[in-house]
This record gives C-alpha cells, sequence and structure tokens, in this order.
C-alpha cells in the first residue's frame, strides 16, 4: 500500500525516540498507544482542536468528524476546502457541516447535530464506512459477524453493514470485559463489542491510521482535485456564466457536434424533448402568479430544500454500488429532481455520480443555480466551454474534458441522464445554445 511503507518508518522513528508531541498533540497519551498515535499525526489524521486535550476522554462526535476529513485527505492525498455554509442550528464548526455535505455524516434531524455528544462505537464504524465510500473502495466481504459478540444484538440496523466491516478489517476491535452480572460465569473475561459505547480521542486515532493502512484508494488525478469534491455549488467558478444569445442549436450545430464528439463512440446527440410547460407557466409553478427571479440571497434561500438522491458510485475496482447524494433545490421542483435521479439510477448504464451540484448564490442574475432550478453532474469530466460558429471549442472555461465513452463520469449524449431530465422539462447544456458547450448542467428554464 502507498501509506505503509512510510507510516512503518515513521512508527519505527518515533519508537526508537522519546515520544515529543507535535503541537496539536493530544495529551496524556497511553503508553501503549504512543506509537500508532504517533503515525497518526505524522499522517496528518490529528486535527488542530486536539491541542492539549485529554487522549484518553471520549472523541466526540464534533471531533471525529475533523478526523474523518483528515482521513479522507490523506488517502487521496487531496485537500477539501471547508464549507462556508451551515446546515445545523446547534453547530457551526465548518468540519462538521463540510462532512454533512461529503455524506460523511448525518444529524439526529429538526437541525440538531449535538456536537459535544461522545460518538458511538456504531456510528464511528458508520462514518470511517462512508469515508471507504467517498474514497471509491470496494467494500470488502465480511468475515466477521457482529452477532459472533454477546452484546451484537445491541448494534442498530442501520450500522450492522458498517460495524462488520470495521470488525473485518481488524479497523475496529472488541473489548475484553469481566462477568459481574452472572453467578455462573462471574470473574470470567469475555469479549463484548459495545456498539453503544464510546471511544476514547486516541483510540479514535488508532482506528483511523488503521483505516489508511488497511484500504488503498487510488490518489485524486490532477484534474480531478477539485476544493469540495460534493458540494461543487460551493464553487463560484464551477459554472461560469455566458451572456451569450442562447437559443436552439440548427441541424447543422447538431450534425457537427456530433461528428466532433460522438462519432468515434458510436453516440449520436440527442432528439431535444419538448420541455413540459412555457417558460410562463414554469415561473408560475416555481415563483407564483406574476412571481419573477430571486433578487436576494435570503429570500432564494427561504425557498430551498435539501433532497436525497440514489446514484450509482464507481468504485476503483470498476464495480457499481449504490450510494447516497445531497442536493439543495427549489422546493418547487424537488419532487422532479428526486424523479430524475431514481430514473437515472435505475436505468440501464448505471451511470456513476461523485459529485452534484445544484443551489447556489452566483452575482449572475441569469444563473439558474441561484434560482435552484439547475443541476451540475461530475463537472470536471463534463466540461463547459465556448465554440465558434462550426462547433469547435474555443476555449475550456470550467472542467477538463469531456469524452464519454472513455471517461465513465462524462454524460453521454442521448443517454439515461440526458434522457430522464428531458423527459421532466430540463435542458442540457451540451446541445441547448449556439456559442458554448456545458456537458455537466441540466436547466429548468433552459438557461
Amino acid at each position: 500500500m502507498k501509506h505503509s511503507r512510510a507510516l512503518c518508518a515513521l512508527i519505527m522513528t518515533a519508537m526508537a525516540c522519546s515520544f515529543v508531541p507535535p503541537g496539536n498533540a493530544l495529551t496524556d497519551v497511553s503508553s501503549w498507544a504512543e506509537p500508532d498515535v504517533m503515525a497518526a499525526s505524522a499522517a496528518g489524521l490529528m486535527p488542530d482542536t486536539f491541542a492539549a486535550l485529554a487522549a484518553k476522554s471520549s472523541v466526540s462526535r464534533a471531533e471525529f468528524c475533523a478526523v474523518a476529513l483528515n482521513l479522507y485527505e490523506a488517502e487521496r492525498e487531496t485537500a477539501v476546502k471547508r464549507t462556508t455554509k451551515v446546515y445545523f442550528d446547534d453547530c457551526d464548526d465548518p468540519d462538521v457541516n463540510t462532512a454533512y455535505e461529503m455524506n460523511l455524516i448525518s444529524g439526529r434531524g429538526n437541525g440538531v447535530f449535538a456536537p459535544d455528544e461522545s460518538v458511538s462505537r456504531q456510528d464511528l464504524c458508520v462514518i470511517l464506512d462512508s469515508v471507504r465510500e467517498k474514497c471509491e473502495v470496494d467494500k470488502p466481504t465480511a468475515t466477521v459477524s457482529a452477532f459472533s459478540f454477546p452484546d451484537g444484538g445491541e448494534v442498530r440496523d442501520y450500522a450492522v453493514s458498517a460495524t462488520e466491516t470495521m470488525l473485518s478489517t481488524g479497523i475496529i476491535k472488541g473489548v475484553e470485559a469481566t462477568v459481574s452480572n452472572d453467578p455462573e460465569q462471574a470473574g470470567q473475561t469475555i469479549t463484548l463489542l459495545q456498539p453503544q459505547g464510546t471511544a476514547t480521542r486516541e483510540q479514535a486515532l488508532i482506528m483511523a491510521s488503521r483505516f489508511l493502512d488497511t484500504f488503498d484508494a487510488e490518489p485524486l488525478k490532477p484534474s480531478e482535485m477539485i476544493t469540495n469534491p460534493v458540494a461543487v455549488e460551493d464553487n463560484p467558478e464551477a459554472n461560469v456564466e455566458d451572456d451569450s444569445e442562447e437559443d436552439n442549436l440548427s441541424d447543422a450545430e447538431r450534425e457537427e457536434l456530433a461528428e466532433e464528439y460522438g462519432a468515434d463512440q458510436n453516440l449520436t446527440m440527442p432528439t431535444p424533448v419538448a420541455i413540459a410547460g412555457t417558460v410562463e407557466q414554469k415561473m408560475e409553478q416555481v415563483f407564483g402568479p406574476g412571481g419573477s427571479y430571486y433578487t436576494d440571497q435570503a429570500t432564494a434561500e427561504s425557498h430551498m430544500v435539501k433532497v436525497q438522491v440514489q446514484v450509482w458510485s464507481l468504485m476503483s475496482s470498476g464495480q457499481k454500488t449504490p450510494a447516497i447524494r445531497t442536493i439543495e433545490v427549489n422546493e418547487a421542483i424537488a419532487d422532479e429532481i428526486q424523479a430524475v435521479f431514481q430514473e437515472i439510477f435505475e436505468g440501464d448504464e448505471k451511470f456513476p455520480i461523485k459529485d452534484v451540484g445544484g443551489y447556489s448564490w452566483r452575482t449572475s442574475t441569469k444563473s439558474e443555480h441561484r434560482q435552484g432550478t439547475a443541476i451540475d453532474i461530475n463537472y470536471m469530466e463534463n466540461m463547459e466551454c465556448t465554440i465558434d460558429a462550426s462547433g469547435n471549442i474555443v476555449q475550456i472555461t470550467t472542467g477538463s474534458h469531456w469524452t464519454p465513452g472513455d471517461d465513465p463520469y462524462s454524460i453521454p449524449a442521448g443517454g439515461d441522464v440526458v434522457r430522464a431530465f428531458a423527459r421532466h422539462g430540463f435542458a442540457w447544456g451540451g446541445d441547448a445554445w449556439s456559442k458554448k458547450r456545458d456537458f455537466m448542467h441540466f436547466s429548468y428554464f433552459g438557461t
């Protein structure tokens, strides 16, 4: 594995020398844990917020979010920009809110996260397994059942699979306990799972370090490195708006584009499906009778909701597994969005979606992202570019490329994704305008 040799060297160095804590170090680390904690720190897993905190005290839910983000960054060898958005009424911690955007964690409902509560061992497993999935590492076959432990029945249904994955890889282990409440077994030592129990800060770091040694994700390629792998809508450059006239392609332009991009992959540009309803009807649906585009951010955000959709995630082995993505969209089309993604998920292609963006308050008054009526999918692999009168690329303005047939994340013209959006009245930026292409972009009003 790419990490093991460096980590082993660091561990041996740490063991050979006296344990000198780094600036962000925990205090009073157990002697048995010193080498592993030192290795975790050297790998960049220890959050700055751990500075001077007690190693043997329980790790909080918020603290483990920071560990999880550091683990993702170390595993994928990239940096994650922390979000400025706040999704919880009781927590504005950027690490927590970024982990939420990345679908690594969930809250307690009703805007509550409970950041200061201790994270349970089963929830720790769930978060670690979410990091594994986000790193696109194949799920190993579970060889240890949670129910092989005397208290295995205490694992909640939502955590069974993740817990068994972490048990089978040795990332989490059982806890030895002495029987005291059974006269026949009193004094005997048994191994418990303690899924509702807590983990200390040093234990959390050790588990993260084991994860790093166990799972070997591919580092992100330069073309894939983005400031936030999930919340593309936070990137103000993720969809550069164009003031050019936006009209339908002529047949000649469509044939030119099909020849340039689709012929080698036996692709054809889709025949546009008529958008359901006129623009006026859609305006009334979204903004109400006589309504218009939002002119201020507060008003816009009062009409946004977050929806969860099922997608296919592409593992490093090429296997596709179900995953969940969260998108913020206009409440008026939330059901449409969920229906679109369900059709994509059920499609024959099993098209993989690694990042998706929706609402984002942009400076351009034309932007449908600030109305919550536009969706961007896999933006790096579905570039935006300006084109000349012949359909040739003049300049790539966002993303890297569009190569359907070669890159599995590039959206095929006429494929499941384009057709699903079209059936629900969305225009595709890959064929909607005469002066640019925006292959990631789907919009309700066609802009």
